[in-house]
Protein backbone atom coordinates (compact mmCIF):
# COMPACT_ATOMS: atom_id res chain seq x y z
CA UNK A 1 0.00 0.00 0.00
CA UNK A 2 1.47 3.47 -1.16
CA UNK A 3 2.23 5.88 1.64
CA UNK A 4 1.47 9.44 1.17
CA UNK A 5 3.53 11.67 3.48
CA UNK A 6 1.87 14.46 4.73
CA UNK A 7 3.89 16.42 7.03
CA UNK A 8 6.83 16.61 9.49
CA UNK A 9 6.63 17.82 12.84
CA UNK A 10 10.00 19.31 15.24
CA UNK A 11 10.46 18.70 18.39
CA UNK A 12 9.77 21.50 21.02
CA UNK A 13 7.21 23.67 23.18
CA UNK A 14 6.11 25.54 19.86
CA UNK A 15 2.49 25.55 18.68
CA UNK A 16 4.37 23.72 14.93
CA UNK A 17 6.14 21.40 17.11
CA UNK A 18 5.61 18.22 19.93
CA UNK A 19 7.44 17.30 23.00
CA UNK A 20 7.45 14.03 22.17
CA UNK A 21 10.69 12.92 24.46
CA UNK A 22 12.46 13.10 27.21
CA UNK A 23 16.11 13.16 27.88
CA UNK A 24 17.94 10.73 25.41
CA UNK A 25 14.96 10.14 23.14
CA UNK A 26 12.98 8.28 25.89
CA UNK A 27 9.38 8.43 25.59
CA UNK A 28 7.58 10.49 27.53
CA UNK A 29 5.52 8.75 30.23
CA UNK A 30 2.25 10.71 28.77
CA UNK A 31 0.13 9.65 25.45
CA UNK A 32 0.61 11.61 22.22
CA UNK A 33 -2.73 10.51 20.16
CA UNK A 34 -3.69 11.57 16.84
CA UNK A 35 -7.30 11.67 15.24
CA UNK A 36 -8.53 12.64 12.00
CA UNK A 37 -11.38 14.58 10.40
CA UNK A 38 -11.89 15.47 6.77
CA UNK A 39 -8.13 15.75 6.11
CA UNK A 40 -7.79 17.90 9.18
CA UNK A 41 -5.15 16.39 11.87
CA UNK A 42 -5.84 17.00 15.45
CA UNK A 43 -2.94 15.53 17.95
CA UNK A 44 -3.01 15.49 21.63
CA UNK A 45 0.22 16.28 23.00
CA UNK A 46 0.41 14.76 26.46
CA UNK A 47 3.85 16.02 27.36
CA UNK A 48 3.26 19.19 25.87
CA UNK A 49 -0.44 19.49 27.61
CA UNK A 50 -1.61 20.65 24.04
CA UNK A 51 -4.19 19.85 21.94
CA UNK A 52 -3.37 21.44 18.29
CA UNK A 53 -5.43 21.16 14.89
CA UNK A 54 -3.14 21.21 11.58
CA UNK A 55 -3.69 21.12 7.98
CA UNK A 56 -2.64 18.44 5.66
CA UNK A 57 0.42 20.86 5.22
CA UNK A 58 1.45 20.69 8.74
CA UNK A 59 0.17 24.42 9.35
CA UNK A 60 -1.31 25.04 12.91
CA UNK A 61 -4.59 26.04 12.35
CA UNK A 62 -5.95 26.08 15.95
CA UNK A 63 -4.71 25.37 19.54
CA UNK A 64 -5.88 24.64 23.44
CA UNK A 65 -3.10 24.76 25.70
CA UNK A 66 -1.82 24.70 29.70
CA UNK A 67 -0.45 29.00 29.19
CA UNK A 68 1.72 27.57 32.21
CA UNK A 69 3.60 24.76 30.57
CA UNK A 70 3.64 26.24 26.89
CA UNK A 71 5.16 29.90 25.61
CA UNK A 72 2.65 32.33 24.38
CA UNK A 73 1.62 31.50 20.81
CA UNK A 74 3.38 32.58 17.50
CA UNK A 75 1.65 31.71 14.90
CA UNK A 76 -1.95 31.43 16.61
CA UNK A 77 -3.45 34.95 17.78
CA UNK A 78 -4.31 34.05 21.31
CA UNK A 79 -8.02 35.74 21.72
CA UNK A 80 -9.02 37.74 24.84
CA UNK A 81 -10.64 36.08 28.21
CA UNK A 82 -14.38 36.46 27.85
CA UNK A 83 -17.08 35.36 30.66
CA UNK A 84 -18.29 31.40 29.90
CA UNK A 85 -21.17 30.27 31.34
CA UNK A 86 -19.61 27.26 34.23
CA UNK A 87 -20.48 23.58 34.12
CA UNK A 88 -21.82 22.05 37.09
CA UNK A 89 -19.50 20.15 38.81
CA UNK A 90 -16.71 21.30 36.22
CA UNK A 91 -13.17 20.07 36.61
CA UNK A 92 -11.88 23.75 36.45
CA UNK A 93 -13.14 27.09 36.34
CA UNK A 94 -13.62 27.92 32.78
CA UNK A 95 -14.58 31.50 32.92
CA UNK A 96 -11.48 32.86 32.46
CA UNK A 97 -10.21 30.57 29.03
CA UNK A 98 -9.71 32.52 26.45
CA UNK A 99 -12.56 31.83 23.22
CA UNK A 100 -11.97 31.97 20.37
CA UNK A 101 -14.50 33.33 17.54
CA UNK A 102 -14.75 31.07 15.06
CA UNK A 103 -12.11 28.88 13.09
CA UNK A 104 -9.46 31.46 12.72
CA UNK A 105 -5.88 30.87 13.64
CA UNK A 106 -6.32 30.94 17.15
CA UNK A 107 -5.19 29.60 20.66
CA UNK A 108 -7.29 29.00 23.63
CA UNK A 109 -5.75 28.14 27.04
CA UNK A 110 -7.21 25.55 29.10
CA UNK A 111 -5.09 24.01 32.36
CA UNK A 112 -4.72 20.91 31.08
CA UNK A 113 -2.83 18.23 33.62
CA UNK A 114 -2.69 14.90 31.64
CA UNK A 115 -4.09 15.16 28.18
CA UNK A 116 -4.62 11.60 26.36
CA UNK A 117 -6.67 10.17 23.97
CA UNK A 118 -9.04 12.41 22.00
CA UNK A 119 -11.68 12.27 19.12
CA UNK A 120 -13.36 14.74 17.24
CA UNK A 121 -17.55 14.56 15.95
CA UNK A 122 -18.77 15.79 12.74
CA UNK A 123 -19.89 19.06 14.28
CA UNK A 124 -15.95 19.65 15.44
CA UNK A 125 -16.73 19.08 19.27
CA UNK A 126 -13.80 17.68 20.78
CA UNK A 127 -13.80 15.29 23.25
CA UNK A 128 -9.83 15.68 24.96
CA UNK A 129 -9.23 12.90 28.14
CA UNK A 130 -7.35 14.80 31.19
CA UNK A 131 -7.29 14.00 34.66
CA UNK A 132 -8.11 15.55 37.69
CA UNK A 133 -5.78 17.02 40.46
CA UNK A 134 -5.07 14.67 43.30
CA UNK A 135 -7.72 16.15 45.58
CA UNK A 136 -10.26 15.43 43.45
CA UNK A 137 -9.81 11.91 42.78
CA UNK A 138 -11.98 9.02 44.06
CA UNK A 139 -11.63 5.46 45.35
CA UNK A 140 -13.85 3.72 43.89
CA UNK A 141 -15.02 0.39 47.20
CA UNK A 142 -16.11 -2.56 44.60
CA UNK A 143 -12.68 -2.82 42.40
CA UNK A 144 -10.31 -0.26 44.02
CA UNK A 145 -9.69 1.33 41.28
CA UNK A 146 -8.50 5.05 41.29
CA UNK A 147 -11.27 7.81 39.22
CA UNK A 148 -9.65 10.05 37.80
CA UNK A 149 -9.91 10.59 34.74
CA UNK A 150 -12.72 12.61 32.65
CA UNK A 151 -13.49 13.75 28.95
CA UNK A 152 -13.26 16.76 28.39
CA UNK A 153 -16.03 18.90 26.06
CA UNK A 154 -14.59 21.87 23.48
CA UNK A 155 -16.56 23.15 20.72
CA UNK A 156 -15.37 24.14 17.98
CA UNK A 157 -14.15 27.51 18.56
CA UNK A 158 -12.16 25.92 21.44
CA UNK A 159 -13.70 26.96 24.02
CA UNK A 160 -14.68 24.59 27.06
CA UNK A 161 -18.42 23.31 27.11
CA UNK A 162 -18.21 20.55 29.82
CA UNK A 163 -16.99 17.05 31.04
CA UNK A 164 -18.61 13.72 30.61
CA UNK A 165 -18.01 11.41 33.85
CA UNK A 166 -19.24 7.75 33.91
CA UNK A 167 -23.35 9.26 34.21
CA UNK A 168 -22.85 11.85 31.71
CA UNK A 169 -21.99 15.78 32.06
CA UNK A 170 -20.81 16.01 35.00
CA UNK A 171 -20.67 12.25 36.29
CA UNK A 172 -17.79 10.79 38.68
CA UNK A 173 -14.61 9.66 37.42
CA UNK A 174 -13.47 7.10 34.41
CA UNK A 175 -10.73 5.04 35.81
CA UNK A 176 -7.57 4.49 33.12
CA UNK A 177 -8.68 5.37 29.45
CA UNK A 178 -7.97 2.99 26.79
CA UNK A 179 -9.83 5.21 24.31
CA UNK A 180 -12.16 7.63 23.18
CA UNK A 181 -14.46 7.14 20.32
CA UNK A 182 -17.00 9.24 18.39
CA UNK A 183 -19.26 7.32 16.02
CA UNK A 184 -20.98 8.08 12.66
CA UNK A 185 -24.15 8.95 14.51
CA UNK A 186 -21.97 11.69 16.50
CA UNK A 187 -22.32 9.21 19.53
CA UNK A 188 -19.01 8.98 22.27
CA UNK A 189 -17.96 5.97 23.48
CA UNK A 190 -15.58 5.66 26.45
CA UNK A 191 -13.51 2.58 26.81
CA UNK A 192 -11.54 2.21 30.34
CA UNK A 193 -9.87 -0.25 32.81
CA UNK A 194 -9.89 -1.41 36.16
CA UNK A 195 -7.83 -4.26 37.34
CA UNK A 196 -10.41 -6.37 37.42
CA UNK A 197 -12.17 -5.72 34.26
CA UNK A 198 -13.37 -3.02 31.76
CA UNK A 199 -16.18 -0.20 31.02
CA UNK A 200 -17.65 0.86 28.36
CA UNK A 201 -19.72 4.03 28.32
CA UNK A 202 -21.86 5.20 25.37
CA UNK A 203 -22.99 8.78 25.43
CA UNK A 204 -25.00 10.73 23.08
CA UNK A 205 -24.20 13.11 20.79
CA UNK A 206 -25.66 15.68 24.05
CA UNK A 207 -23.58 13.78 26.75
CA UNK A 208 -26.40 12.03 27.94
CA UNK A 209 -25.54 8.32 29.24
CA UNK A 210 -27.41 5.80 26.74
CA UNK A 211 -25.68 2.80 28.27
CA UNK A 212 -23.19 0.95 30.17
CA UNK A 213 -21.31 -2.18 30.82
CA UNK A 214 -18.99 -3.59 32.78
CA UNK A 215 -16.81 -6.90 31.63
CA UNK A 216 -14.97 -8.50 34.34
CA UNK A 217 -12.04 -10.31 32.96
CA UNK A 218 -13.57 -13.66 34.52
CA UNK A 219 -16.29 -13.05 31.90
CA UNK A 220 -14.57 -12.86 29.15
CA UNK A 221 -16.35 -16.14 26.47
CA UNK A 222 -14.38 -19.25 26.89
CA UNK A 223 -13.30 -20.80 23.70
CA UNK A 224 -15.13 -24.02 23.85
CA UNK A 225 -16.75 -26.15 26.38
CA UNK A 226 -14.32 -28.02 28.51
CA UNK A 227 -11.30 -26.46 26.30
CA UNK A 228 -8.44 -25.64 28.69
CA UNK A 229 -7.71 -22.15 27.00
CA UNK A 230 -6.71 -18.64 28.70
CA UNK A 231 -8.54 -16.17 27.27
CA UNK A 232 -6.89 -12.50 26.39
CA UNK A 233 -8.61 -9.55 25.58
CA UNK A 234 -6.81 -7.84 23.08
CA UNK A 235 -9.42 -4.85 22.37
CA UNK A 236 -12.74 -3.26 22.62
CA UNK A 237 -14.07 -1.12 20.28
CA UNK A 238 -17.70 0.33 19.23
CA UNK A 239 -19.87 -1.06 16.48
CA UNK A 240 -19.83 1.72 13.74
CA UNK A 241 -23.42 0.27 13.10
CA UNK A 242 -24.97 1.47 16.49
CA UNK A 243 -25.48 -0.25 19.84
CA UNK A 244 -22.90 -2.66 20.35
CA UNK A 245 -19.01 -3.36 20.70
CA UNK A 246 -16.63 -5.41 18.83
CA UNK A 247 -13.90 -7.20 21.10
CA UNK A 248 -11.20 -9.26 19.47
CA UNK A 249 -9.93 -12.20 22.12
CA UNK A 250 -6.94 -13.92 21.94
CA UNK A 251 -6.32 -17.58 23.62
CA UNK A 252 -3.48 -18.99 25.06
CA UNK A 253 -3.69 -22.89 26.05
CA UNK A 254 -0.74 -24.10 28.56
CA UNK A 255 1.85 -26.10 27.25
CA UNK A 256 2.08 -29.85 27.14
CA UNK A 257 4.60 -32.05 29.18
CA UNK A 258 6.26 -32.14 25.92
CA UNK A 259 6.18 -28.62 25.62
CA UNK A 260 6.55 -27.91 29.17
CA UNK A 261 10.11 -29.57 29.04
CA UNK A 262 11.75 -26.79 26.55
CA UNK A 263 9.46 -24.00 27.43
CA UNK A 264 7.70 -22.78 30.61
CA UNK A 265 5.26 -20.37 28.52
CA UNK A 266 2.06 -21.00 27.00
CA UNK A 267 0.97 -21.26 23.02
CA UNK A 268 -1.45 -19.46 21.18
CA UNK A 269 -4.69 -21.30 20.25
CA UNK A 270 -7.42 -19.01 18.64
CA UNK A 271 -8.11 -15.42 18.03
CA UNK A 272 -12.18 -14.35 17.66
CA UNK A 273 -13.89 -11.18 17.55
CA UNK A 274 -17.26 -11.19 19.10
CA UNK A 275 -19.93 -8.57 18.40
CA UNK A 276 -22.16 -8.27 21.26
CA UNK A 277 -25.34 -6.18 21.70
CA UNK A 278 -25.80 -3.34 24.81
CA UNK A 279 -29.11 -3.77 24.41
CA UNK A 280 -29.37 -7.04 26.01
CA UNK A 281 -25.72 -8.10 27.03
CA UNK A 282 -25.37 -11.44 24.51
CA UNK A 283 -23.12 -12.03 21.76
CA UNK A 284 -25.15 -12.08 18.20
CA UNK A 285 -21.96 -12.63 16.27
CA UNK A 286 -18.48 -14.16 16.05
CA UNK A 287 -15.63 -14.28 13.40
CA UNK A 288 -12.51 -16.45 13.94
CA UNK A 289 -9.39 -14.37 13.11
CA UNK A 290 -6.33 -16.77 11.25
CA UNK A 291 -2.85 -15.96 12.82
CA UNK A 292 -0.06 -15.62 10.68
CA UNK A 293 1.52 -18.51 10.44
CA UNK A 294 5.31 -19.31 9.41
CA UNK A 295 7.81 -22.45 10.23
CA UNK A 296 10.69 -21.45 11.94
CA UNK A 297 13.92 -23.32 13.31
CA UNK A 298 14.17 -23.89 16.53
CA UNK A 299 17.28 -24.08 18.93
CA UNK A 300 17.72 -27.71 18.17
CA UNK A 301 17.49 -27.11 14.52
CA UNK A 302 14.13 -28.93 14.34
CA UNK A 303 11.19 -27.11 11.87
CA UNK A 304 8.14 -25.55 14.08
CA UNK A 305 5.61 -23.40 13.39
CA UNK A 306 5.24 -19.96 14.72
CA UNK A 307 1.37 -17.89 15.14
CA UNK A 308 2.18 -14.29 14.38
CA UNK A 309 -0.64 -12.66 16.32
CA UNK A 310 -2.21 -9.39 14.82
CA UNK A 311 -3.71 -6.54 16.84
CA UNK A 312 -6.76 -5.00 16.13
CA UNK A 313 -6.30 -1.57 14.29
CA UNK A 314 -10.03 -0.68 14.21
CA UNK A 315 -12.45 -0.96 12.19
CA UNK A 316 -13.95 0.18 8.49
CA UNK A 317 -16.82 -0.63 5.99
CA UNK A 318 -17.57 -4.51 6.40
CA UNK A 319 -13.61 -4.87 7.56
CA UNK A 320 -11.67 -5.42 10.57
CA UNK A 321 -7.95 -3.87 10.42
CA UNK A 322 -5.16 -5.58 11.75
CA UNK A 323 -1.29 -4.31 12.26
CA UNK A 324 1.88 -6.24 12.92
CA UNK A 325 5.25 -6.54 12.65
CA UNK A 326 6.78 -9.66 10.88
CA UNK A 327 10.19 -11.18 11.29
CA UNK A 328 11.43 -9.00 8.22
CA UNK A 329 11.58 -6.29 10.08
CA UNK A 330 8.38 -5.03 7.41
CA UNK A 331 5.08 -3.76 8.91
CA UNK A 332 1.86 -5.13 7.42
CA UNK A 333 -1.97 -3.91 7.75
CA UNK A 334 -4.45 -7.15 7.48
CA UNK A 335 -7.81 -6.64 6.60
CA UNK A 336 -10.60 -9.19 7.21
CA UNK A 337 -14.09 -8.35 5.57
CA UNK A 338 -16.74 -9.94 7.68
CA UNK A 339 -19.55 -10.58 5.20
CA UNK A 340 -17.17 -12.33 2.87
CA UNK A 341 -14.60 -13.86 5.09
CA UNK A 342 -11.82 -12.86 2.77
CA UNK A 343 -8.60 -12.06 4.32
CA UNK A 344 -5.87 -9.46 2.69
CA UNK A 345 -1.97 -8.49 3.21
CA UNK A 346 -0.32 -4.85 2.93
CA UNK A 347 2.86 -4.43 3.34
CA UNK A 348 3.01 -0.77 4.63
CA UNK A 349 6.42 1.38 4.58
CA UNK A 350 7.60 1.98 7.92
CA UNK A 351 11.29 2.62 8.71
CA UNK A 352 13.03 0.78 11.66
CA UNK A 353 13.80 4.83 12.69
CA UNK A 354 10.38 5.59 12.90
CA UNK A 355 9.47 3.45 15.39
CA UNK A 356 10.44 4.93 18.03
CA UNK A 357 7.10 6.34 18.55
CA UNK A 358 4.07 5.67 17.31
CA UNK A 359 0.49 6.03 16.78
CA UNK A 360 -2.19 4.77 15.08
CA UNK A 361 -5.55 6.19 13.66
CA UNK A 362 -7.94 4.37 11.68
CA UNK A 363 -11.02 7.06 10.43
CA UNK A 364 -14.41 5.34 9.39
CA UNK A 365 -14.21 5.23 6.01
CA UNK A 366 -10.65 3.43 6.08
CA UNK A 367 -8.30 6.18 5.90
CA UNK A 368 -5.35 4.67 8.17
CA UNK A 369 -3.18 7.92 9.62
CA UNK A 370 0.09 7.30 11.64
CA UNK A 371 2.06 9.80 13.64
CA UNK A 372 5.68 8.53 13.96
CA UNK A 373 8.71 9.23 16.07
CA UNK A 374 12.08 9.48 14.60
CA UNK A 375 15.05 10.71 16.61
CA UNK A 376 14.56 13.55 15.44
CA UNK A 377 11.52 14.66 14.00
CA UNK A 378 7.79 13.51 13.88
CA UNK A 379 5.94 12.16 10.89
CA UNK A 380 2.22 12.44 10.00
CA UNK A 381 1.46 10.09 7.12
CA UNK A 382 -1.46 8.02 5.85
CA UNK A 383 -2.46 5.12 3.97
CA UNK A 384 -5.83 5.51 1.71
CA UNK A 385 -7.40 2.16 2.01
CA UNK A 386 -10.79 4.11 1.60
CA UNK A 387 -10.11 3.44 -1.91
CA UNK A 388 -10.10 -0.27 -1.54
CA UNK A 389 -13.03 -0.05 0.61
CA UNK A 390 -14.83 2.42 -1.16
CA UNK A 391 -14.95 5.88 0.75
CA UNK A 392 -19.17 5.71 1.51
CA UNK A 393 -18.41 2.26 3.47
CA UNK A 394 -20.25 2.15 6.64
CA UNK A 395 -20.06 -0.80 9.27
CA UNK A 396 -23.32 -2.83 8.40
CA UNK A 397 -25.46 -4.16 11.24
Amino acid sequence: MRREQLFSLGYGPGEDQLDLFQIDKVSAVEKTCLTMREGIFYIANGAGMKVVRFSSFGDPLSMIYNSERNPEPIFLKVVSPKPAKPSAGAPDSASSAPTAEGLGRTAAAYPFRAVGALAVDSKQTLYVEDRLPPERRVRDADSDALLDHVVLRFGKDGRYLDYLGQEGVGGTPFPYILGIYTLPSDDCVVVSMTQSGWMVHWFGSNGVLVSSLKLRREDLPALGKGADSVPNLDKILPDLSGMAILMKVDYYRPPSDSEAKDSSGVGFAESWIYRMDLRDGKYVEKWRIQPIERTIKDEAGRSVKSSRIPTLLGVAGRAFFFIYADDDSKTYVSTYDRSSKSVARYSIDIAPDELYYTSYYLSHDGVLCALLGTKYEARVVWWRFDKLIGASAVMAK
